[in-house]
């Protein structure tokens, strides 16, 4: 099977994996050849990539980070807890202390957010990555925009569980921040009409109104788990970074990994919130919700390592490098350099992962430099001295 970017997907191909919409009914079943229609259909819910069989790759399997049925499960309960948010607190763009109130009387009145029920996909969760002996975050996710805001939710929860385990957290550990990572948003479901507008388009009154979120999104967990004093800590603080300059209370980092022998985290950012925000900050990267630009996966990383889209804890940007797949088997690449500058230029499909160095797969090559399609051969870089590949999507 080979990922293919939905622009370069043709009428004829034949789909690999079924396709579900946001309430998780089936838009379009695998094994179904595509036709016009389907393909438009596709890019009218914000689907950006698609698995296709085809005889060259047939034998590729691509591994996905938890499974297709976990991830129905979560995405599911997620769309359901976010459209609950959004049904009894949307509200116009008003002043943020004005937001504040309504927050606090609401949270008076009833839980808007059923946590008993949220721990419970979170455990599935968990459950599947440990079960599988998951270690590696697929860098490039199967999304749509149709389901944005939980499938963020989702794929947050599963690179900071997959980056907590770099640091050897137990399973209660996991829990707690898995269950803080899958409602860190929650207080944007508040502004129905703010998060349909490309983030280019807010004004510099609404970009501060959205900076509030995890102020909202603390008010409204509190509320509805009141004894879920780290998970508050957590959601408040995700947008906190190393050097103070985050919101919303320009907390500091500690300085240490993030392991439980680094003492008390009072009056810094606690070390679930840090595993977080590396997760947040990569997944805003590449889905466009960072500046509106979509990141390939290693570009992402490479601005996350520089810097260039905050200051965090650099153990944890260490430990993101890790558990990141930039090139994911079955995406295509092309070589654009390497020591024995062999088959510089040629463009494949990744066979098989190389775990020690990413740059370096087993590739089926299928295109020259000049572009034009040969013989299928595979190779395997892994003795390069070294390698410079990049997504051809």
């Amino acid at each position: 099977m080979q990922i293919v970017g939905i622009d370069k997907v043709k009428p004829g191909d034949v789909l690999g994996k079924s396709l579900f919409n946001k309430k998780s009914e089936l838009l379009l079943s695998s094994g179904f050849e595509l036709t016009d229609e389907m393909i438009l259909l596709m890019k009218s819910k914000g689907i950006r990539f698609v698995y296709v069989m085809n005889e060259l790759t047939k034998d590729i399997a691509p591994e996905e980070v938890i499974t297709t049925t976990v991830r129905q499960i979560a995405n599911q309960k997620m769309a359901e807890t976010f459209a609950n948010v959004e049904n009894n607190l949307a509200f116009e763009t008003f002043g943020s202390e004005n937001i504040k109130k309504r927050l606090e009387e609401n949270r008076k009145l009833k839980k808007i957010v059923n946590m008993p029920a949220v721990r419970k996909v979170v455990g599935q969760v968990l459950e599947d990555i440990v079960e599988r002996q998951t270690m590696m975050f697929s860098g490039l996710q199967m999304k749509s925009t149709d389901g944005a805001d939980y499938e963020h939710a989702v794929d947050t929860t599963v690179l900071a569980v997959l980056i907590s385990r770099q640091f050897r957290y137990d399973y209660n550990e996991m829990k707690q921040l898995g269950a803080a990572a899958i409602v860190h948003d929650i207080g944007k479901m508040a502004f129905r009409e703010l998060r349909q507008k490309p983030i280019t388009d807010l004004t510099a009154d609404e970009r501060m109104i959205i900076r509030e979120h995890p102020i909202y999104s603390k008010i409204i967990l509190e509320s509805s788990d009141p004894e879920a004093f780290v998970e508050q800590a957590v959601v408040m603080q995700h947008h906190e970074m190393e050097n103070g300059r985050g919101y919303p209370q320009g907390l500091k980092g500690f300085g240490r990994p993030p392991t439980k022998d680094r003492g008390k985290d009072t009056g810094f950012i606690h070390r679930h919130a840090e595993i977080l925000a590396v997760a947040n900050a990569y997944d805003n990267l590449i889905t466009g919700s960072f500046d509106g630009t979509v990141y390939a996966p290693d570009q992402a990383i490479t601005m996350i390592v520089n810097g260039q889209a905050g200051t965090w804890n650099p153990f944890v940007v260490s430990a993101l490098v890790k558990v990141v797949q930039c090139y994911p088997v079955g995406t295509t690449v092309r070589v654009k350099d390497n020591a024995s500058k062999s088959f510089v230029g040629y463009k494949g499909v990744v066979a098989k992962e190389n775990t020690d160095d990413q740059t370096k797969p087993t590739l089926i090559l299928t295109h020259n430099s000049m572009g034009a399609q040969i013989t299928p051969k595979l190779v395997e870089f892994t003795t390069e001295r070294y390698m410079s590949i990049e997504l051809d999507m």
